[in-house]
Formats: structure tokens, sequence, C-alpha cells
């Protein structure tokens, strides 16, 4: 079976062609990221843009790679939500079109269920286990059974990777902060800065906004600089030009002991929450998706704490950790094969949870 993936959820346009659960025969992405990084993050307008400028040339790319024509295709699998708005809706647009030309199958799919589906490609899916999701704009615990979905907790503010994107601009680093974030953290020093793990009702909640914060006032305590209020277009403070400052003067060294320390306590946070989740539900698998997933320091506590607690964690291919339509593919042909089917009335969800 052939199954056509699209992917427009943001700032990533995406096709790939997936033959049967297991074997991909093309995945193309066409990344907007070099248009947003003047604006130091996602503008929803270039993105959506440049999703419509470029979903026929990267749907084309992907059959040309994949070696298939358009009436090969068994199935029409596109990321219905969450997401941007504008940019869901070239993808679903663009997926009914196709589907309603060629009679193919459509069926709309959860970005954020692709995320964790990406994980099974050429590996099979444990009866049951606790999934973490972490990315740019989510961050969550699920329980998996038998196909059923029931959500465990999520963040309450910042996701962990709109975090890492925030801190890495407080410190002046650039955008996005995940990967800059990563490089500088290896010559810094963990333990430098202590930060105060947040608490939420929800044990399984996550929180990552005071931690931003937390690294502000660092910040403001080395600059000597009086805080006048909450975070905003100056950063919150009284001299507006207190950003170009640190983008100019901050200390290497302090750039890596502060991305360091706070690398290590979202790690550990993550890392913590979703092994207690695990006990509470008495699995022992871990599944973990989205784009925070690629980093290394995540990938490598984890393996190691959920080896000690006697869990198997299950990560992506590193290519497979960003948005791409193979997950997309992937997560459509599952549901597909029980019975799930969309019709030509298929809209986005933006807001689209998990289980729906």
């Amino acid at each position: 079976m052939i199954t056509l993936g699209i992917e427009t959820s943001c700032d990533e346009t995406a096709c790939a062609v997936l033959s049967g659960r297991d074997t991909i025969k093309s995945n193309v992405v066409s990344s907007s990221l070099f248009r947003h990084k003047p604006f130091g993050g996602i503008v929803p307008e270039i993105a959506s843009r440049h999703c419509l400028e470029q979903i026929d040339f990267v749907f084309k790319e992907a059959l040309g790679k994949a070696r298939v024509r358009p009436p090969d295709i068994d199935l029409i699998a596109v990321t219905q939500g969450p997401g941007l708005i504008g940019s869901l809706l070239v993808g679903v647009a663009f997926a009914k079109a196709l589907s309603f030309e060629l009679d193919i199958p459509l069926l709309g799919v959860n970005h954020l269920e692709a995320h964790l589906a990406a994980n099974f490609i050429a590996r099979k899916e444990p009866f049951h286990y606790v999934g973490l999701l972490v990315s740019g704009g989510h961050t969550s615990l699920s329980y998996h059974k038998n196909g059923r979905i029931t959500m465990l907790g999520s963040t309450v503010d910042d996701a962990a990777g709109e975090a890492f994107d925030k801190v890495a601009k407080i410190l002046g680093l650039g955008y996005p902060g995940g990967p800059v974030i990563e490089e500088i953290a290896r010559h810094g020093n963990p333990e430098a800065f202590r930060f105060t793990k947040p608490k939420q009702t929800n044990p399984f909640d996550f929180s990552f906004s005071g931690i931003k914060t937390a690294i502000l006032y660092e910040v403001q305590k080395y600059w000597g600089a009086k805080y006048t209020g909450k975070p905003g277009r100056s950063m919150g403070l009284k001299d507006g030009k207190f950003q170009s400052r640190i983008l100019r003067r901050l200390p290497l060294g302090f750039q890596r002991d502060m991305a360091a320390s706070f690398q290590n306590a979202v790690v550990h946070w993550l890392v913590v929450k979703t092994l207690e989740a695990a006990s509470f539900k008495k699995v022992k698998d871990v599944v973990v998706g989205g784009g925070v997933c690629a980093n290394s320091s995540l990938r490598e506590v984890l393996n190691r704490e959920g080896k000690a607690c006697g869990v198997t964690v299950c990560f992506p291919q590193l290519s497979l950790t960003s948005d791409n339509a193979a997950m997309v593919a992937r997560r459509g042909i599952e549901l597909y094969q029980k019975g799930r089917r969309s019709e030509q009335i298929l809209t986005v969800d933006p807001n689209l949870p998990m289980g729906r």
C-alpha cells in the first residue's frame, strides 16, 4: 500500500511516500526557518506563504524520488492540526483537491500523534506505553494502550522548545535556540546555576516559564540593571538598550554555564516526570517524539535513567524528530487500517487535541 503524507502545520512544507508501514520511499521537507530568523521566532504569515509557494514543488519532488505516479497512491494522510491555521489550510486544501481529482481515500491526522508514530516506522509498537512529546509548541505526557490515548499532563505555559528559544534570545544566542544551546552547553558547567523545580497540582504537568524568568533575572543581576516589570518587547527593562548590550558583551563563559545549567534542569524535569508517569501506569516502555527529542543530553539521560528503572526508551531517528511527512503517513495508514476515514468536508483544527 502506498501512502502519501502531507505536513504543513507550521514552518515546514513536507511530503513523503510510505510503502506499507515500514518503508520510506521519499521524505521531502522545505523549511522556511531562514525567513523567520531575522524576527527571532515564527511569523505565521510568512510560514503560510512559504507553504503555499512550496507545496506543489515538494509534492512533485517526493513522487519523483519515490518513483511513483499520482495514480499509484492508495491513501493521502494530511496534518489536520494542531498548528498555525494558515499553514494547515494549505496542506488540507491541497490534499482534498488531490483526493477528489484522483478518487483516493483521505485521512486527517493529528500532528502530535504523528510525532510519536515516527518511532514505529520499521519498529514494533508496544502494547501499552507512556508517550513524551517535546516540541517547540507542545510538551505533554500521554498513556497509550491498544490504540487508545489518555492524556496524563501537559505544559501549563511555555513548551520545552519554546523555553529553549526564549532563553537563547535572553542570552543573545540567536534563533532557533535548541541547537545553539545544546552546542555551547557542552562546554559549560551544568551546576553553575540552580533553578527551583516548578510545582503543579497535577504531578504530570510541566512549566518552563519560570526558569526563563529566573535566567532573565540572573542576566539582569550580571548587568546590575533595574527590573521594571514582566519580560516584554524590551526584555522588561527600563533601559531599552539592554538586549543589544547582551548581544555584544555577555562573556562566552557566562553563556556556556547558563546554557548548560538551563539544559540540565529542563532535561532533569522531563526525565523525572516521564519515569514517574511510567511507574504510575505500570508500563515498561516510553516513546518520545518532537523536535526537542533530538537533544543529545535528553536522549542520554532518559536512556540511562530508564534503563536503571527497567524501562525501555524509544526515540525516533534524528531525521524524523522535526516536522516531516513520513510520520504523518505512518500515523495515517495505521488509522486507515483501523477503519478511520475523512470526507471532503475535512477542515483544519489549530487546537486539535490528542486522542480525538
